[in-house]
């Protein structure tokens, strides 16, 4: 497999410690408005034999810059020749949310162009593809896309009250809603890797019948988990998210040959 330059992975991979031989590699996808600094301290609380790859998207913290995309197509342009070089050993892939549809896209690439499989995918706090009907809130004006960003609380009142910031990363917050609301192809075929959804029970965005659908994206193991909290049960209930990607890595890994 292709090798990427150190820039590169150092540009994508911000908070990776890589390991001399990996059991697993762990993708973790963001959501929108998010970086990879949401999994740092995962770093440490993964099985033994784990690498943690958290992918920095364009248009934050370092890479703030550079414009984020909005659209699927251009997102795989260019993050699948960052993820490839580290396909050598076997991984899983986590999405949160946007991460979530983003994950779903990079395993539906793989099994287009005949690559790596990945052992399995947790997506968390996304409607499937079939039942991704929500508001396209990115076209709203910016009154409008505040309000509803507050609705979602994801992100920090302050930063939200904060003028010169607030007009700094709007442009990157409205990518990630229009990358999130995308269309994933829901034409696409199921997947054929294990899958693990997670919804939050007070998730006001994306309801428990919603999740239900993600049973159709893969003719392998699917399994729902459902935690405490609202849309950001990442935030407020980490532990037992973590604790969960823990079993799921610890089941997938055991079933490797």
């Amino acid at each position: 497999m292709a090798s990427a330059s150190p820039p590169v992975l150092d540009r994508w991979f911000p908070s990776r410690k890589p390991l001399p031989e990996p059991r697993l590699r762990l993708f973790c996808l963001p959501f929108a408005g998010g970086s990879a600094a949401i999994y740092q301290s995962w770093n440490l609380a993964l099985p033994t034999g784990v690498e943690l790859c958290a992918v920095q998207l364009p248009g934050r913290e370092r890479r703030l810059m550079e414009p984020a995309l909005k659209s699927m197509p251009e997102l795989m342009d260019v993050l699948m020749p960052a993820l490839t070089p580290l396909m050598d050993r076997p991984f899983a892939l986590f999405g949160y949310s946007m991460g979530a549809r983003i994950g779903l896209e990079v395993a539906r690439t793989l099994k287009r162009q005949g690559g790596p499989r990945p052992v399995g995918f947790i997506a968390a706090a996304a409607p499937p593809p079939s039942h991704n009907d929500r508001e396209p809130i990115h076209t709203l004006d910016d009154a409008g896309f505040i309000a509803k960003l507050r609705e979602y609380d994801g992100t920090p009142e302050e930063v939200l009250q904060h003028k010169e910031l607030l007009e700094l990363i709007l442009p990157t917050l409205r990518a990630d809603f229009a990358l999130a609301w995308s269309e994933n192809g829901k034409d696409a075929g199921p997947l054929d890797i294990p899958l693990s959804v997670y919804a939050g029970k007070g998730d006001k965005h994306v309801g428990l019948d919603v999740m239900e659908h993600w049973r159709e994206e893969s003719t392998a193991d699917v399994r729902l988990r459902h935690f405490e909290g609202g849309h950001f049960f990442i935030r407020t209930h980490g532990p037992p998210v973590l604790a969960a990607v823990r079993e799921d890595l610890t089941r997938w890994m055991t079933a490797q040959p």
